[in-house]
């Protein structure tokens, strides 16, 4: 019988209802792990990937959380903890997007994105590596964007708060490096998922535009970034720290 890549893992996912999230906590669990998934507030569509992943017939739990207070990402880890009795794998997918030009761009949805989608991946990681530096073992993977590398206009506030991201993840990998934890980053380009998913499908002359731009000449997938995410944190990658991976059809070569 072959065994499975993350067999007798325990992972805790975050963004886990929809899009890259759920998909890779359902690949991971296809793999072998237990899974603790943290949703937002679409309880129906978190249940769906909890009864997905069970149906690997590993041990899977899971709640919502509002991220955007940040602070409350640090008891959805020790949530996780609790439940999985113990923490090898952190996969930070959270997040969301405000596409505003600098002169629209409010106070409050400043607040809004820098809570969502970069200091809570500070106090998860902060946990998480609470629990797996004693252990000397463990692995983070958060998740960017082709838009923390390259600047666009009309996004700063999402290209910085994704840019935040990557720094965090270059400054994590040092530190936490010589105490057994490897910390890597996905950079994902377009992925035909969620509301962008819907916006491409009403609009196929702007869906064909933006592949066209893409040298790969295809959108991304959610699973697409799930494959490449137990690639990341899979035995056989034990020696990539501190990466920004790019997996954007070509767009951030250009």
């Amino acid at each position: 019988m072959t065994s499975k890549i993350l067999e007798g893992k325990r992972a805790l996912i975050t963004g886990a209802s929809s899009g890259m999230g759920a998909a890779t906590a359902l690949r991971f669990a296809a793999e072998g792990a237990d899974i603790w998934a943290v949703g937002g507030s679409d309880s129906e569509s978190l249940n769906n990937t909890l009864e997905g992943c069970a149906k690997n017939g590993v041990r899977v739990g899971g709640t919502g959380h509002d991220f955007s207070r940040a602070q409350v990402a640090e008891d959805a880890v020790r949530e996780g903890v609790d439940f999985l009795g113990g923490l090898d794998i952190l996969v930070n997918c959270a997040g969301g997007r405000v596409f505003k030009g600098i002169l629209e761009i409010t106070a409050d949805e400043i607040d809004y994105m820098y809570e969502l989608n970069t200091k809570s991946l500070i106090f998860s990681c902060r946990e998480a590596a609470r629990i797996m530096t004693p252990k000397k073992n463990g692995q983070i993977l958060n998740m960017g964007s082709v838009a923390g590398i390259k600047a666009s206009a009309d996004r700063s506030l999402y290209c910085t708060t994704k840019a935040a991201v990557h720094s965090l993840t270059k400054c994590l990998a040092l530190e936490l490096g010589p105490l057994g934890i490897r910390v890597n980053c996905l950079a994902p380009g377009l992925v035909d998922s969620g509301r962008v998913k819907v916006h491409l499908a009403a609009n196929p002359g702007y869906a064909e535009k933006r592949i066209s731009q893409i040298p790969a000449r295809q959108l991304g997938s959610p699973e697409k970034i799930a494959s490449t995410a137990l690639f990341i944190v899979s035995p056989a990658n034990e020696f990539m720290n501190g990466a920004i991976v790019s997996i954007d059809g070509g767009v951030s070569a250009e």
